[in-house]
């Protein structure tokens, strides 16, 4: 009987401190992988990215600088992801033009932020219940969080039909 107290008394402080060992490896696996609070601001206009909005107005629609100019008036652009788009070009581009700081702490918002619209066939899912719609456009800006354009996306499409995709990622 001795015995079997003390095989069951191993067992039951090795399995504790197996236990306590996985939960301090998983917060340390938590703090590694949290996302600064920063990442989630908006990036503004002075953020460091690798192109901004005036560089694809430039480029693409070949604006001049009294174009540029005029522009400035307005805080935001339409974003359109349109056809074939996927989330993780959206989220890169986002990126790459200055709208987000950090492509996973969009993720992360786009995957926690509520989404109180149904997608139209064809969007794409984030999360559990998230979807963006595609064929559509959203008015962003670089002065908006990683949470506000998370919400816009989910929640503030303006569905233009894909008989009105321009083929422009972004619009004035």
């Amino acid at each position: 009987m001795v015995k079997v107290n003390k095989i069951v008394s191993t067992w039951f402080i090795g399995g504790f401190l197996i236990l306590i060992v996985l939960v301090g490896v998983l917060f340390i696996y938590k703090e590694k992988t949290k996302i600064p609070d920063q990442d989630f601001m908006a990036p503004g206009k002075n953020w460091q990215s690798a192109k901004k909005i005036d560089d694809y107005f430039v480029e693409k629609l070949h604006f001049t600088q009294s174009d540029l100019e005029r522009q400035k008036q307005n805080e935001t652009v339409n974003f359109r992801p349109g056809k074939g788009s996927t989330l993780e070009a959206i989220v890169s581009n986002l990126k790459y033009y200055g709208f987000i700081r950090s492509e996973k702490a969009l993720m992360y918002a786009l995957e926690n932020t509520k989404d109180t619209t149904q997608g139209k066939l064809g969007s794409l899912s984030v999360g559990k219940n998230g979807s963006i719609d595609i064929v559509a456009s959203y008015r962003i800006s670089e002065n908006m969080t990683a949470w506000e354009i998370a919400d816009t996306l989910l929640n503030k499409s303006h569905y233009f039909g894909p008989s009105d995709e321009y083929g422009y990622m972004f619009m004035p």
